[in-house]
């Protein structure tokens, strides 16, 4: 698959947070809204896509299968979260100035929102289905290692794994393992559909105002703008597409990693670092560099990525 074919799936998930950021700008989209606009995506609209995409997901009937994706998640993004803590020290960041969040907002890719549209766009629905596993992984990680790098690992909300997308994952898969997921009448797959399909759009819309609230309300600190991009945009997803390359993976799984490897760093890291005790500027610094370089290197990503993992003849 060539670089035109990845940027044309690519472009309009960059475009819709354009969208997002003009709301902003002129008005319709009020930072007011965004509390309940993201409760409602993640309590109900994201539930409703889950349940479309992994009941019934014929790439999600080997438990086998299931747990390798949820390890590899987990896996992935807490290694990378600690290879950025350790690159840290050579960008110059000391802990209790932005070293521990530098790692973890390197670390953690845009898994979610950004990385959906993308894959719909170039694989089969199914492949879909296997994110949400893969992303159970990271929302462990996330809530373990990520948090715990920020408090210490004694202090990590645990309990904050409880929340309606784990849940529903889980839901969804222990339904397909014992079979019930045929009971399931095809209008609730239906409703369920048009339901989740609203959740993409609104948050990568959200994504963008947020990025228009943050651009310019920092200082620039070059080393981070530099070095983020260069670990989290091109030398952590050699790391991806190592392990693809390197274990036995499905086709499905393979997929996942090419997308994850193009991937900037997550708005959400700076949620964390506000909330957690982090260097909030540093979170920032990242989630902007990156996004801005992901413009043009995650196409370039994936399609490398493709052909090196030998999928680059993969259509919907």
């Amino acid at each position: 698959m060539d670089y035109i074919t990845v940027a044309n799936a690519t472009l309009p998930v960059y475009l819709t947070m354009a969208v997002g950021a003009l709301a902003r700008r002129f008005g319709i989209l009020a930072d007011h809204l965004d509390v309940g606009l993201m409760k409602l995506a993640v309590s109900l609209l994201t539930p409703c896509l889950i349940i479309e995409r992994i009941l019934g997901n014929p790439a999600l009937m080997d438990a086998n299968q299931v747990g390798v994706a949820a390890l590899l998640g987990f896996g992935l993004v807490a290694a990378s979260i600690f290879i950025s803590y350790a690159c840290g020290s050579w960008v110059g960041l000391e802990q209790g100035r932005g070293r521990r969040t530098f790692g973890i907002s390197c670390g953690i890719p845009n898994y979610g929102y950004v990385a959906i549209p993308i894959i719909e766009a170039l694989f089969p629905p199914a492949t879909v289905g296997v994110l949400f596993t893969f992303t159970l992984g990271v929302e462990i990680a996330l809530w373990t290692v990520a948090v715990g790098v920020l408090t210490g690992m004694e202090r990590a909300p645990w309990k904050l794994l409880i929340n309606p997308p784990v849940i529903t994952i889980i839901a969804a898969l222990l339904m397909n393992a014992l079979g019930l997921d045929v009971y399931v009448p095809v209008i609730a797959h239906t409703v369920a559909g048009n339901l989740g399909s609203c959740a993409i759009p609104l948050c990568v819309m959200l994504i963008g105002a947020s990025i228009y609230d943050l651009w310019g309300k920092e200082p620039i600190n070059w080393r981070v703008a530099i070095a983020s991009p260069i670990l989290r945009m091109a030398l952590l997803p050699l790391f991806f597409l190592g392990c693809g390359m390197l274990l036995p993976l499905s086709l499905e799984l393979k997929r996942i990693l090419v997308v994850q490897a193009g991937m900037p760093s997550a708005v959400f890291t700076i949620v964390l670092a506000r909330h957690y005790g982090g260097h909030a500027a540093t979170a920032v610094q990242t989630v902007l560099a990156t996004t801005l370089v992901s413009l043009i290197s995650t196409p370039l990503m994936i399609a490398f990525g493709m052909k090196m993992l030998g999928i680059e003849e993969s259509s919907p």
